[in-house]
């Protein structure tokens, strides 16, 4: 059963959870904003399938490797059980469901020990907009939206972050309008 919270503090859950780990590989790392946060890995595979966003990275970390690739070939690039993690941070909402569906899966057969998930709640629609200026809006749409009864049916133990989406973000407004309330953020992790 999913739990509810307003403490947006991701990383603190995410650190709690990924002891002793090695190794993660990062789904739709995009600029790799957030993988200097993640220090504690002793390797991080940054994949994005647009160059761009990888050549112009924000960290220029040695423990980051930059993968030009597309997520669907996931399974085709790494070995069952080659990393200890595999992340999909603001990223399993720019596949259709189909797709999503197969890039968990083989997902879970690359990592020796969780898949973690940061997607927002229900479908926020998104497109027409690329949020780190470098001409990729093409792969900023959203083309699904994840339920937390779905992850659960998944073996998704799912943590609900309660207004984690709303009026701070310009995609949010450009989406809902200003007078919408905030929406949910689903933070999902599975223990292999």
């Amino acid at each position: 059963m999913a739990h509810e919270t307003f403490d947006y503090r991701i990383l603190e859950t995410i650190k709690q959870h990924m002891k002793e780990t090695d190794s993660l590989l990062d789904i739709g790392s995009g600029p790799c904003v957030m993988l200097d946060n993640l220090d504690f890995f002793s390797t991080i595979i940054a994949l994005d399938i647009y160059r761009p966003y990888l050549i112009n990275r924000v960290t220029k970390s040695p423990q980051i490797i930059p993968i030009h690739a597309d997520a669907l070939a996931i399974g085709q690039l790494f070995v069952p059980k080659s990393v200890s993690a595999v992340s999909l941070f603001d990223s399993l909402e720019h596949f259709t469901k189909l797709d999503g569906l197969k890039v968990l899966r083989e997902a879970e057969h690359i990592a020796r020990k969780h898949v973690i998930i940061y997607t927002p709640r229900g479908y926020f629609p998104q497109e027409g907009i690329d949020h780190f200026g470098l001409n990729g809006e093409q792969y900023q749409a959203h083309h699904s939206g994840w339920e937390v009864e779905e992850l659960e049916a998944l073996g998704y133990k799912v943590i609900i972050l309660k207004g984690q989406h709303n009026q701070l973000n310009p995609a949010f407004v450009r989406a809902f309008g200003a007078d919408h309330e905030p929406v949910d953020a689903l933070l999902a992790i599975k223990t292999m």
